[in-house]
């Protein structure tokens, strides 16, 4: 896939683009928007840093942080993947006055010289500043310097047990952007109102619904959506089963398609009992919420999908 045509697909995660009707954020959309706020005090040098964190890939860190970043009309130095203390140094100095942007680095975090670097570039005190110190016969540049930039890293979880990287975090902001699976399909419903390329809005419903039924025990990412909508398009165009291409997709990495199975049926028979129970839709779905600790998107997708089980329709998205 094309990074920029990536990017293009996520930009409609922007809610920064003008709208003819304000549309209530979900769940999602509304830490993505916290993100950029916290984004945003960097940027204005109200911190000297931030620390973005969560277990579940795809659901936008980097793209908000560059383009917030991009947004406030600064050009970050990004570094990523394996960089040693030496490598950490060296780009520091260069860029002394600049925001650096460390793009999980894991392995950085648990480096212990590599964190006393990052302790003295991100905090100070009023006669020395940040002064960031480094002794080594390998650099060709001075032994110690003051920064005076913005640093902010990005990691899949949360390093526990290190004492080290705790004191790199009291001196900076830390944020967490998570979502359940629900919270994910959501905001993918939310997508498929654009449509995609010659797919209507219809279809990409059908597709999203399909990601949200299959996916199994596998944590959800936005990065599935426009691959399986790209399949959707192939397959409409070869003559086969898109449903199939999809499917191999998900099943790469589902583990126990009888524990999303059992899920389904326990959230199907609550759904039954809360309509048994309760006149009012309102009633309904506040009761079905608090019984599965799911959301009212899901409330409503399973109440549709039983309908036409009851009518013995297809449901239409």
């Amino acid at each position: 896939m094309h990074a920029n045509r990536i990017r293009g697909f996520f930009d409609g995660l922007d809610s920064n683009q003008p709208t003819t009707e304000k549309i209530p954020e979900t769940a999602l959309e509304e830490r993505q928007h916290l993100l950029r706020h916290h984004v945003k005090l960097v940027c204005r040098e109200m911190t000297n840093g931030l620390f973005v964190y969560g277990s579940r890939g795809g659901l936008g860190k980097t793209r908000i942080i560059l383009g917030t970043l991009r947004q406030e009309g600064i050009l970050p130095l990004v570094l990523n993947g394996h960089i040693t203390p030496l490598s950490l140094y060296t780009n520091l100095y260069h860029n002394a006055g600049s925001t650096v942007f460390l793009d999980d680095c894991d392995s950085l975090y648990r480096n212990l010289p590599a964190l006393g670097i990052l302790r003295s570039a991100l905090w100070g005190d009023a006669d020395d500043g940040r002064l960031v110190t480094y002794n080594s016969s390998q650099i060709d540049i001075p032994s110690a310097f003051q920064f005076t930039g913005r640093i902010i890293f990005t990691a899949n979880t949360l390093p526990s047990k290190n004492d080290a990287f705790n004191a790199v975090l009291s001196r900076i902001d830390v944020f967490e952007l998570d979502a359940s699976n629900d919270e994910v399909v959501e905001l993918m419903f939310r997508l498929s109102q654009k449509g995609f390329e010659s797919m209507t809005t219809a279809e990409c419903n059908e597709v999203v619904s399909f990601i949200a039924d299959h996916a199994s025990t596998r944590d959800l990412s936005l990065r599935l959506l426009e691959p399986s909508y790209q399949k959707f398009v192939y397959a409409r165009h070869a003559g086969v089963d898109w449903r199939e291409l999809v499917r191999t997709q998900l099943d790469q990495f589902c583990r126990n398609e009888t524990d999303k199975l059992t899920s389904k049926v326990n959230d199907l028979d609550c759904l039954r009992q809360v309509i048994q129970d309760h006149a009012s839709v309102k009633e309904q779905v506040e009761a079905w919420c608090r019984l599965t600790q799911k959301s009212r998107a899901t409330f409503f997708r399973l109440k549709k999908s039983l309908e036409a089980e009851q009518d013995g329709t297809t449901p239409q998205n």
